[in-house]
């Protein structure tokens, strides 16, 4: 079978928004038998059953629509490692009918192995075939990465969103502070360094004024809980590289679940103080012990908060209290962020000057 459009799917996932179905790429259907596969690799399935699970598609423009039974879909294999919602594997091998699940709305599935029960249930489906190239290679999300370049210099300063947890406000405030510095006129671009595969976010990014968004996906990932940890911190150095080629004002980086889990963020970040690439650290929390353990963890790593926002800083008790006991600077990322605006134009100002 050739798929010549994208009019052979019924529905095409946003992990595929950088993949060019108009080159010749066959679907193998033919009985598939232990084929050996990896992480990202590219599989057609077909929808089993939709009725009390979780059959969200995002498409590659971010619109979200719901999956019917019967539906044929391109999906990519991956992992998460979700406390809040899905977790699952990549197996070592698929045959035909096998049943996986979609692990996400972006179009990652893997083999269920944890479910948080008031998210709902995963979305069966099952294997019809690999998408293979021109040569018969399986097709994998690496065939579609920016190319590596070397380190940039540019006195851009780099921003950086960590949080204790999933949820917790990260997103908000970087969106805050994209379209603070945009409206005055600045150049700021934004990416997401960890995580699970999500489009939504880097459109937020660009509504809010980012002239550039960027994520793991546009480096090969589907996500980031795998074990290429080399590979998975070089995909995160050269998302900043491109970011500074742009020769921007201002680098927002959101590193996606928290500091301490299966995404690798303080391995990546870890690298990134070591090379002295992050200017300001943004700590998003959801209560007052994260914020003791956060400090604590980076604490180790040699860095320091900046400053403190998320659901513990949206209220003024909130704020009182972690200057009370970290004597730290706090701010609600539900209102203008004054404060936190004059620390990065400060830190702007100081770099322009430096360089």
């Amino acid at each position: 079978m050739i798929l010549n459009n994208k009019k052979d799917f019924d529905k095409i996932p946003s992990i595929f928004k950088n993949v060019d179905f108009s080159s010749a790429v066959s679907v193998e259907i033919n009985a598939l038998n232990q084929v050996k596969v990896k992480e990202g690799d590219c599989v057609v399935v077909e929808v089993l059953e939709t009725e009390n699970k979780r059959a969200y598609i995002e498409s590659i423009n971010g619109d979200i629509s719901v999956a019917t039974e019967g539906d044929i879909l391109p999906v990519v294999l991956g992992y998460r490692k979700a406390t809040l919602e899905f977790a699952g594997v990549v197996t070592d091998s698929i045959s035909s009918d096998d049943i996986l699940y979609l692990l996400g709305s972006a179009g990652v599935a893997g083999k269920v192995t944890g479910i948080f029960p008031e998210w709902g249930n995963p979305m069966p489906i099952k294997v019809l075939g690999i998408i293979t190239n021109n040569d018969g290679k399986i097709l994998n999300l690496f065939d579609f990465t920016l190319p590596k370049i070397p380190i940039q210099s540019n006195p851009a300063a780099t921003i950086a969103l960590i949080g204790t947890g999933m949820e917790t406000g990260k997103t908000t405030m970087a969106c805050n502070i994209i379209r603070a510095f945009s409206e005055t006129g600045k150049k700021v671009v934004a990416g997401k360094l960890t995580g699970f595969a999500f489009l939504e976010e880097l459109i937020l990014f660009q509504n809010a004024g980012a002239q550039s968004v960027l994520d793991f996906v546009d480096m090969g990932f589907p996500s980031t809980c795998g074990n290429d940890i080399n590979n998975i911190i070089s995909s995160s150095l050269n998302i900043i590289n491109h970011f500074q080629a742009n020769q921007p004002d201002l680098i927002v980086l959101e590193f996606g679940d928290g500091l301490i889990g299966s995404y690798h963020v303080l391995d990546i970040l870890k690298y990134l103080k070591q090379h002295q690439m992050i200017d300001i650290h943004i700590l998003s929390a959801s209560d007052l012990c994260g914020i003791q353990g956060a400090k604590s963890v980076l604490s180790g790593l040699g860095i320091e908060i900046d400053l403190v926002t998320g659901v513990i800083a949206n209220s003024q008790m909130g704020i009182d209290l972690i200057q009370e006991h970290f004597s730290l600077p706090a701010e609600s990322n539900q209102d203008n962020i004054k404060q936190l605006y004059k620390l990065i134009n400060n830190k702007m100002k100081n770099l322009k000057n430096y360089g």
